[in-house]
């Protein structure tokens, strides 16, 4: 039988916004866990937790995991219970006893520390992705030429950047234009991506300003767009929650060309920070229902032999009826904009598709 854990109330840090829930442990959970180089949060809570994301109720409180974001590989967490509740405590002794030798102290900064998910997937979509207003091309700067006349240009290349002023940024990240967002229910244009390129370093101020590319995904053509560069951000910390609210959301976009949406694929959600969508709300993502035809139902409910003859004629062999919707996976929101978020599915139960929707846990 499952043992609940009873959840605590909500601290500023750890539950800002969100509903106190109350977390759940495997029937098959471990009583320790060495920490390994490429683990996450969510993973090592995957172990423990029938769902991950409800971490912050075990660990919250704990006094020697004051920061669970600065949890380390080599680290020993161990399930123990504290006024009878679970808990999970970080020390250097395994449960039977042993003590955990290390040759030399490791002197490890916080960028050693684990993420709460796979960084490297997000990484990227943190530092390049760019959705704007489709209007915001018009205005936006552009290159109007390569140095050297050639045809494309990519890293260890100078293009000319018009259109910025005289007092330009210090970088610009070139885009293209890409597809548009729509709401699927209402036709309204959410925004428009930009198609990350490259990204390059002012050497010289002015209209055009001559910027050196750093770093390029594709070739720079004149025409791109150039938008000030967002620079490296800091180690980002989420904290998984849920949303303080109810919240529908549809799956409008997936990076990657894919159908069939699966575990660490990045989706589009039509609401953003206009609708109080916020890094770390979590999603329960459920697939949509068929509508299927009930021949059944129209055998039973005849009404006159020439309407059933038409029907068996026509191909139309029953009623519609829709299937529930049924939970498809888990998906977390990383980014927002004004009116689309980006998300990391980080489990799939079952094959998600675009249109699907995610609700409030």
């Amino acid at each position: 039988m499952k043992k609940t854990l009873i959840a605590l109330a909500a601290s500023a840090g750890v539950l800002l916004g969100g509903m106190a829930q109350a977390a759940e442990l495997r029937d098959q959970h471990p009583d320790f866990y060495v920490v390994k180089k490429g683990d996450t949060l969510w993973d090592i809570s995957a172990m423990f937790l029938t769902d991950p994301w409800l971490w912050p109720e075990i660990w919250q409180a704990n006094p020697q995991v004051d920061n669970p974001h600065l949890i380390f590989p080599g680290d020993v967490l161990t399930l123990v219970y504290v006024d009878g509740q679970p808990r999970l405590v970080r020390g250097n002794t395994l449960p039977n006893g042993t003590v955990k030798l290390t040759p030399r102290p490791r002197v490890l900064s916080e960028g050693d520390a684990i993420t709460t998910i796979p960084l490297e997937i997000i990484k990227p979509f943190l530092v390049n992705s760019l959705i704007v207003g489709p209007e915001d091309f018009d205005a936006a700067p552009y290159v109007v030429a390569n140095d050297g006349e050639h045809l494309i240009t990519g890293a260890g290349d100078r293009v000319y950047v018009r259109g910025a002023g005289t007092d330009t940024a210090n970088a610009f990240g070139f885009y293209r234009k890409g597809e548009i967002y729509r709401d699927p229910e209402t036709g309204e244009v959410l925004g428009q991506e930009a198609r990350y390129l490259a990204n390059g370093n002012v050497d010289t101020q002015g209209d055009p300003a001559a910027v050196s590319l750093e770093e390029s995904v594709m070739e720079v053509l004149v025409g791109d767009f150039a938008f000030p560069r967002i620079q490296e951000p800091l180690r980002p910390v989420f904290v998984p929650r849920a949303p303080d609210r109810d919240v529908e959301t549809s799956l409008i976009s997936v990076y990657g060309g894919v159908t069939q949406i699966g575990q660490y694929n990045v989706v589009v959600l039509n609401k953003g920070a206009n609708a109080g969508m916020e890094p770390g709300h979590v999603l329960t993502v459920y697939r949509r229902g068929e509508v299927v035809h009930d021949r059944v139902a129209t055998k039973r409910n005849k009404e006159g032999a020439f309407k059933e003859f038409w029907k068996s004629v026509s191909g139309k062999g029953g009623e519609s009826v829709k299937l529930p919707d049924e939970e498809a996976g888990t998906l977390m929101i990383f980014r927002t904009f004004d009116k689309v978020s980006l998300a990391l599915v980080m489990n799939a139960t079952r094959p998600i598709h675009l249109l699907d929707k995610a609700r409030t846990p």
